[in-house]
């Protein structure tokens, strides 16, 4: 099993989300290939797929494991690490006080 920082598997990480959309892409395009066909005096056109589907989605596939991986991994390392900081959350996230209202003189 290889190791890597998780600044790399975020580098993958988002790599891999766009290879995804690549693949999701040419999956619903139209990438077909004609071949043309002489039969006697007819030509014959013949669409065919220029990848195949299964191995497609076999690669989307493939592709939505290791970003599950990754995430995974990403999550299991954030909770085992501990970091200092010196911020008073409670004080950062209370409310604001309201000021007091202006009466105007007469």
């Amino acid at each position: 099993m290889a190791q890597h920082t998780i600044n790399a598997l975020l580098s993958m990480q988002k790599a891999l989300v766009q290879r995804k959309q690549q693949l999701a892409e040419l999956r619903t395009s139209s990438t077909n290939r004609s071949i043309f066909r002489n039969i006697g005096n007819d030509t014959e056109r013949i669409e065919e797929p220029t990848y195949s589907l299964k191995e497609v989605d076999r690669k989307v596939v493939d592709i939505n494991n290791a970003l599950f991986l990754i995430d995974q991994k990403i999550k299991e390392s954030n909770a085992k690490t501990a970091i200092e900081i010196d911020i008073d959350y409670m004080k950062l996230a209370s409310s604001v006080e309201e000021t007091p209202s202006f009466t105007p003189k007469a």
